[in-house]
């Protein structure tokens, strides 16, 4: 038994070793970064800037500014609740110590104190290829694939759970983002062809009302889909007095 503890240690120590060591590389770059609406350019404080390879995160300051030190090749993502989970990388840039950069992420719902881009809503072709990629999120938040049961390191990994953790609560936002965006689209496309009369301030709420499910956005036709939303905003709109 002892022997078991003593393999298991040295092995946690040779695991953990290449963390620091790699950190510590020419690799390491410093990125400085602003957050910004991508409607308003207003500054955004408190967006989580998450490092999922090293389970780091942290966070814009009243400006939308921050700054976080990163292996060259990690992806990052920008956490903040109404907006569309962000990644960004500084991979394909050439390599240097420093990075500065501005960047604007979506929000889920305009609001009726922002400015709206005004834009043709898209086609029912163009959502449903959408549609179709619902659930697929980077390959950045995959987990490592681990022989079960062939190796200490399938233990050890458990003691990283946290990190398993994050990214499966990224993974689960970032296709919740996606189902949100994709009912807006359909919401903007039926009220286009007079299908519904829905205000845009009520998007936000009828999407919680509706509680259309991934599966069933990603899997039903447009006339199941166009049927369901028509007979849920008939009924919504009974309840909350908006006359079509």
């Amino acid at each position: 038994m002892w022997r078991a503890l003593f393999y298991l240690s040295s092995l946690l120590f040779v695991f953990c070793c290449p963390v620091k060591s790699v950190a510590s590389t020419a690799d390491t770059v410093t990125i400085n970064g602003t957050v910004y609406d991508l409607f308003t350019a207003r500054a955004l404080p408190g967006v989580s800037v998450i490092n999922t390879r090293w389970g780091q995160t942290t966070a814009t300051d009243g400006l939308g500014r921050f700054v976080i030190k990163a292996l060259h090749d990690d992806t990052l993502f920008l956490f903040y609740p109404s907006y569309r989970t962000t990644k960004f990388s500084v991979a394909d840039s050439i390599l240097k110590k420093e990075f500065v950069l501005q960047i604007g992420i979506e929000p889920l719902n305009t609001g009726l104190n922002q400015a709206v881009i005004i834009k043709a809503p898209k086609t029912l072709e163009q959502i449903e290829k959408e549609r179709k990629e619902l659930g697929k999120t980077p390959k950045e938040l995959d987990k490592p694939i681990i022989e079960p049961f062939s190796s200490p390191i399938s233990a050890l990994y458990d003691l990283f759970s946290q990190r398993a953790q994050e990214r499966e609560k990224l993974k689960k936002q970032m296709i919740e983002d996606d189902r949100r965006k994709i009912f807006r689209e359909l919401l903007d496309y039926y009220n286009e062809n007079n299908l519904i009369d829905l205000p845009e301030e009520y998007y936000e709420d009828f999407t919680n009302y509706s509680k259309l499910s991934i599966d069933f956005l990603k899997t039903s036709s447009d006339y199941e889909i166009t049927k369901t939303v028509v007979e849920l905003f008939n009924k919504y709109a009974r309840l909350n007095g908006i006359v079509k």
